[in-house]
Protein backbone atom coordinates (compact mmCIF):
# COMPACT_ATOMS: atom_id res chain seq x y z
CA UNK A 1 0.00 0.00 0.00
CA UNK A 2 1.35 3.41 -1.21
CA UNK A 3 0.68 6.54 1.02
CA UNK A 4 1.62 10.11 0.68
CA UNK A 5 2.92 12.07 3.20
CA UNK A 6 0.48 15.53 3.06
CA UNK A 7 2.96 17.43 4.31
CA UNK A 8 6.43 16.72 2.57
CA UNK A 9 4.31 14.87 -0.62
CA UNK A 10 6.80 11.79 -0.22
CA UNK A 11 5.59 8.16 -1.12
CA UNK A 12 5.78 5.53 1.12
CA UNK A 13 4.93 1.54 1.05
CA UNK A 14 3.24 1.56 4.12
CA UNK A 15 1.87 -2.04 3.35
CA UNK A 16 4.47 -3.88 6.44
CA UNK A 17 4.12 -0.60 8.93
CA UNK A 18 2.66 -0.80 11.68
CA UNK A 19 -0.69 0.90 12.59
CA UNK A 20 -0.31 4.01 12.86
CA UNK A 21 3.10 4.61 11.20
CA UNK A 22 2.28 7.25 8.75
CA UNK A 23 0.10 9.44 11.27
CA UNK A 24 3.63 9.40 13.16
CA UNK A 25 5.39 10.70 10.31
CA UNK A 26 3.18 13.45 9.03
CA UNK A 27 2.77 14.85 13.02
CA UNK A 28 6.67 15.21 12.80
CA UNK A 29 7.77 15.79 9.17
CA UNK A 30 9.84 18.78 8.90
CA UNK A 31 7.47 20.39 6.54
CA UNK A 32 4.54 20.30 8.89
CA UNK A 33 3.88 23.57 10.26
CA UNK A 34 2.60 22.52 13.41
CA UNK A 35 5.99 20.49 13.94
CA UNK A 36 7.37 23.25 16.61
CA UNK A 37 4.62 23.31 18.57
CA UNK A 38 4.34 19.26 19.08
CA UNK A 39 8.27 19.51 19.93
CA UNK A 40 7.56 22.36 22.53
CA UNK A 41 4.64 20.25 23.77
CA UNK A 42 6.93 17.26 23.97
CA UNK A 43 9.98 19.51 25.43
CA UNK A 44 7.67 20.49 28.42
CA UNK A 45 6.53 16.77 29.13
CA UNK A 46 10.17 15.75 29.43
CA UNK A 47 11.65 18.70 31.23
CA UNK A 48 8.72 17.88 33.77
CA UNK A 49 9.76 14.30 34.66
CA UNK A 50 13.55 14.03 33.96
CA UNK A 51 15.27 15.62 37.06
CA UNK A 52 18.50 17.83 36.46
CA UNK A 53 20.76 14.96 37.40
CA UNK A 54 19.16 12.60 34.76
CA UNK A 55 19.43 15.41 32.54
CA UNK A 56 23.02 15.83 32.96
CA UNK A 57 24.02 12.18 32.95
CA UNK A 58 22.58 12.47 29.27
CA UNK A 59 24.70 14.97 28.63
CA UNK A 60 27.48 12.91 29.08
CA UNK A 61 26.49 9.66 27.45
CA UNK A 62 25.86 11.66 24.40
CA UNK A 63 29.32 13.47 25.20
CA UNK A 64 30.79 9.76 25.16
CA UNK A 65 29.75 8.47 22.88
CA UNK A 66 31.39 11.47 20.42
CA UNK A 67 34.41 10.56 22.09
CA UNK A 68 34.11 6.41 21.37
CA UNK A 69 33.92 7.64 17.83
CA UNK A 70 29.95 6.88 17.35
CA UNK A 71 29.55 9.64 15.00
CA UNK A 72 32.88 10.32 13.31
CA UNK A 73 30.87 8.95 10.23
CA UNK A 74 28.12 11.58 10.56
CA UNK A 75 29.40 15.17 8.24
CA UNK A 76 26.94 17.75 10.82
CA UNK A 77 27.96 20.08 8.13
CA UNK A 78 25.07 18.29 5.03
CA UNK A 79 22.12 17.16 5.18
CA UNK A 80 21.40 13.22 4.83
CA UNK A 81 17.96 13.45 4.20
CA UNK A 82 17.00 11.55 0.92
CA UNK A 83 20.21 9.29 1.00
CA UNK A 84 21.84 6.24 2.14
CA UNK A 85 24.80 4.81 3.87
CA UNK A 86 26.92 3.00 2.27
CA UNK A 87 27.53 -1.05 3.02
CA UNK A 88 31.02 -0.56 4.68
CA UNK A 89 29.01 2.23 6.58
CA UNK A 90 26.36 0.11 7.38
CA UNK A 91 28.76 -2.73 8.79
CA UNK A 92 30.48 0.25 11.27
CA UNK A 93 27.41 1.24 12.91
CA UNK A 94 25.99 -2.30 12.90
CA UNK A 95 29.58 -3.29 14.94
CA UNK A 96 29.60 0.12 17.16
CA UNK A 97 26.03 -0.09 17.91
CA UNK A 98 26.74 -4.45 18.73
CA UNK A 99 29.97 -3.26 21.32
CA UNK A 100 27.60 -0.85 22.94
CA UNK A 101 25.32 -1.48 26.13
CA UNK A 102 23.53 1.60 25.92
CA UNK A 103 19.62 1.74 25.20
CA UNK A 104 18.59 4.24 22.98
CA UNK A 105 16.36 6.36 24.62
CA UNK A 106 13.01 7.50 22.98
CA UNK A 107 10.69 10.52 22.74
CA UNK A 108 8.34 8.96 25.70
CA UNK A 109 11.20 8.53 28.18
CA UNK A 110 9.67 9.46 31.53
CA UNK A 111 11.75 8.51 34.35
CA UNK A 112 10.75 6.20 37.56
CA UNK A 113 12.73 6.06 40.99
CA UNK A 114 15.89 7.38 38.84
CA UNK A 115 15.65 5.01 36.08
CA UNK A 116 14.39 5.75 32.37
CA UNK A 117 11.60 3.86 30.88
CA UNK A 118 10.51 4.54 27.11
CA UNK A 119 7.01 4.01 27.34
CA UNK A 120 3.89 4.10 29.75
CA UNK A 121 3.78 0.51 29.73
CA UNK A 122 7.26 0.28 31.02
CA UNK A 123 5.98 2.46 34.07
CA UNK A 124 3.05 0.43 34.74
CA UNK A 125 5.15 -2.82 34.83
CA UNK A 126 7.45 -1.08 37.01
CA UNK A 127 4.97 0.04 39.22
CA UNK A 128 3.54 -3.36 39.20
CA UNK A 129 6.30 -5.41 39.93
CA UNK A 130 7.32 -2.97 43.11
CA UNK A 131 3.59 -3.65 44.04
CA UNK A 132 4.15 -7.43 44.24
CA UNK A 133 7.87 -6.63 45.75
CA UNK A 134 9.39 -8.64 43.32
CA UNK A 135 13.09 -7.53 42.46
CA UNK A 136 14.08 -6.26 38.64
CA UNK A 137 16.63 -4.59 37.07
CA UNK A 138 17.39 -3.02 33.01
CA UNK A 139 19.15 -5.72 32.04
CA UNK A 140 22.66 -5.41 29.68
CA UNK A 141 21.88 -6.15 25.99
CA UNK A 142 21.46 -9.77 24.94
CA UNK A 143 23.32 -11.30 21.99
CA UNK A 144 21.09 -12.91 19.07
CA UNK A 145 21.57 -13.61 15.42
CA UNK A 146 19.42 -12.44 12.44
CA UNK A 147 18.80 -15.15 9.19
CA UNK A 148 21.54 -13.57 7.85
CA UNK A 149 23.82 -14.96 10.56
CA UNK A 150 24.18 -11.56 11.58
CA UNK A 151 24.68 -10.49 15.70
CA UNK A 152 22.91 -7.92 16.99
CA UNK A 153 22.08 -6.55 20.94
CA UNK A 154 18.63 -6.37 22.05
CA UNK A 155 17.72 -4.71 24.99
CA UNK A 156 14.84 -6.61 27.07
CA UNK A 157 13.05 -3.69 29.27
CA UNK A 158 13.41 -5.76 32.56
CA UNK A 159 15.35 -8.91 34.39
CA UNK A 160 13.68 -10.06 37.28
CA UNK A 161 16.91 -11.17 39.16
CA UNK A 162 14.99 -13.88 41.70
CA UNK A 163 13.47 -15.54 38.63
CA UNK A 164 16.22 -15.81 36.05
CA UNK A 165 13.52 -14.33 33.40
CA UNK A 166 13.34 -11.19 31.37
CA UNK A 167 10.27 -9.23 30.21
CA UNK A 168 9.54 -7.07 27.01
CA UNK A 169 6.31 -4.72 27.26
CA UNK A 170 5.51 -4.53 23.30
CA UNK A 171 2.56 -3.47 21.50
CA UNK A 172 0.29 -5.60 18.72
CA UNK A 173 1.74 -3.48 16.01
CA UNK A 174 5.19 -3.96 16.97
CA UNK A 175 5.25 -7.54 17.84
CA UNK A 176 3.99 -8.01 14.88
CA UNK A 177 6.25 -6.20 12.52
CA UNK A 178 9.31 -7.53 14.42
CA UNK A 179 7.75 -10.94 13.70
CA UNK A 180 11.15 -12.97 12.42
CA UNK A 181 13.20 -11.01 15.28
CA UNK A 182 10.77 -12.29 18.25
CA UNK A 183 10.53 -15.70 16.44
CA UNK A 184 14.37 -15.82 16.77
CA UNK A 185 14.40 -14.54 20.34
CA UNK A 186 11.66 -16.45 21.25
CA UNK A 187 13.50 -19.96 20.27
CA UNK A 188 17.19 -18.48 21.58
CA UNK A 189 15.76 -17.24 24.91
CA UNK A 190 13.57 -19.44 26.77
CA UNK A 191 13.24 -17.20 30.23
CA UNK A 192 12.35 -14.30 27.84
CA UNK A 193 8.91 -13.37 27.90
CA UNK A 194 6.97 -10.78 25.57
CA UNK A 195 3.84 -8.74 27.17
CA UNK A 196 1.50 -7.46 24.84
CA UNK A 197 -1.51 -5.05 26.66
CA UNK A 198 -1.21 -2.51 28.83
CA UNK A 199 -3.66 -4.93 31.19
CA UNK A 200 -1.21 -7.35 31.98
CA UNK A 201 1.22 -4.68 32.50
CA UNK A 202 -0.80 -3.51 35.32
CA UNK A 203 -1.80 -7.14 36.30
CA UNK A 204 1.81 -8.94 36.09
CA UNK A 205 1.77 -12.47 37.75
CA UNK A 206 4.87 -14.27 37.80
CA UNK A 207 2.92 -17.62 37.85
CA UNK A 208 0.25 -16.89 34.69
Amino acid sequence: MKTKCKWCEEVFDTSEKPKGWMANHSRWCNMNPKREEYEKTLSTVRNKNITSETREKMKVGISNAHKRGVYDHVDFGKSFRGKSHKPETIEILRQKALNSNHRRLRKGVVEYKGILLDSSWELALAVRLDEVNIKWIRPEPIKWKDSNGYEHNYFPDFYLTDYDLYLDPKNPAAFLNQKEKVDILKKTYDNLRFILSLKECKEFNINS
